[in-house]
């Protein structure tokens, strides 16, 4: 079958961007090994010259090869990136805020609600890539020992949540390692019958909050040039690393995470630089709004949810398609009520987030997140914070992504209509997608 390839393809690992023909192929034969960039161990990578009919390159040993990789960076990348570019959402935070937890727990959550629900197929587009983060919904999801405490690994700036690649000779680069997911409707979506017109492609980036600290983005660490890319950015805020948070929690909480010492970091910092960069990335001045909308996620929601009484903040806010012919939808009044809601909680208790991130954004939606819909329990032997496979009930944490297939995506996810004079202005206003192709 004849494929559109796109003009100009971007590498999802280090941003490059070049032609389709400039692509290289990892070598399959076992002697081709050895790459200048990423070690002895690494397949060769090799422009071909040659093809088999089946459009399959052949190695320098007369292999075929299907895996492609940047003529950059040397790092593969999934074969539908050459025809379509992916929908880049970016995600930061401070150290402990719990963004692991949260990637894991989302990622799984779209698995289930998005076919369910909404008539979406979601799966990995390159399982290689994705590794990790799968590794991660495993350990919480599909544990054959579901009563049996976990703990997942913090994000990294070095090692296995990032790439090693000498992209100049003698220095070392340390990129993030980007998660790709496919998505396209499935039969009884009411635009099945488009699905390779309409398949899409997340790309996912999670950075360490050391990151996001003044001064840490350097050539040996450009592990947040995504943020000039995305299209969506969400900022984790933690309230239980807030101690005005936890002076009010105290007493009404039993999360363990209220007797660990606080980070030594100010939230609103990063939130800063994290502004900066995309600023700086686009070329805007100091004091520009920036266009793109940002997610104000306030994390474990569980703990804080009785500061907020008035409002539900476990029901999803998601109306399934229901009959075949017809797609899911988000309930666009509740969002804002609830978005509205969390903005006059945080300007009441820590009123320098919603000054930060106005200032910065022009649209920014305030969630709530539970990624794990309970609190964790403290491992005395290692103190580590684990929690039980068995208890674990999510809550929220599909929004922000369902939101933004709503929002960017054409004819998969709609939204309902705003009841007349709901409307928040400080909110983007989008049209409902949910008509035919």
């Amino acid at each position: 079958m004849k494929r559109r390839l796109l003009a100009k393809v971007m590498c999802p690992c280090c941003w490059n961007k070049f032609t389709p023909t400039e692509t290289l192929f990892l070598a399959t034969h076992p002697e081709e090994r050895g790459d200048e960039l990423l070690g002895p161990d690494e397949p060769r990578r090799f422009l071909p010259t040659r093809f088999t009919p089946a459009g399959e390159a052949i190695d320098p040993r007369g292999f075929p090869s299907t895996r492609l990789a940047c003529p950059r960076c040397h790092l593969p990348f999934p074969s539908d990136i050459l025809e379509r570019m992916p929908l880049i959402l970016s995600l930061a935070g401070m150290p402990a805020s719990g963004k692991t937890f949260f990637l894991a727990s989302a990622m799984w959550q779209l698995r289930q609600v998005l076919p369910r629900d909404f008539r979406i197929s979601f799966q990995d587009a390159d399982a290689f890539i994705n590794r990790p983060l799968a590794a991660n919904e495993e350990r919480l999801f599909l544990s054959d020992t579901p009563d049996r405490a976990v703990a997942l690994d913090k994000t990294e700036l070095e090692g296995g949540d990032a790439f090693a690649v000498q992209l100049t000779a003698g220095v070392t680069s340390f990129l993030p390692r980007p998660y790709i997911f496919t998505l396209r409707p499935r039969d009884g979506h009411l635009n099945g019958a488009s699905r390779e017109r309409l398949t899409y492609h997340f790309c996912l980036y999670d950075n360490a909050g050391e990151h996001y600290l003044p001064g840490a983005d350097t050539p040996a660490a450009p592990g947040t040039r995504h943020l000039s890319e995305a299209r969506v950015l969400m900022f984790m805020f933690d309230p239980l690393q807030d101690a005005r948070f936890r002076a009010k929690l105290r007493g009404v909480s039993r999360d363990p995470q209220l007797d660990l010492p606080i980070r030594g970091m100010r939230q609103d910092t990063l939130l800063t630089e994290l502004t900066n960069r995309v600023r700086a990335a686009g070329g805007a001045t100091t004091g520009t709004r920036i266009k793109r909308p940002i997610f104000l996620l306030i994390a474990k929601s569980d703990a804080w949810a009785p500061l907020v009484p008035d409002i539900d903040l476990a029901t999803e806010p998601h109306i399934p398609a229901g009959d075949a012919g017809r797609v899911g939808l988000l309930d666009r009044d509740r969002i804002t009520m609830v978005s509205t809601r969390l903005r006059e909680l945080l300007g009441e208790i820590a009123p320098e987030i919603v000054a930060a991130v106005e200032d910065g954004f022009e649209r920014v939606i305030y969630l709530p997140v539970s990624s794990t819909g309970g609190a964790p329990s403290m491992d005395p032997d290692t103190g580590l914070l684990k929690v039980c496979p068995s208890s674990l009930h999510p809550h929220w944490v599909t929004v922000p992504f369902t939101y933004a297939l709503a929002r960017y995506s054409t004819h998969l996810v709609g939204f309902t209509k705003p009841e007349s004079g709901t409307t928040d202005d400080r909110f983007e206003v989008v049209e409902d997608s949910s008509h035919g192709a």
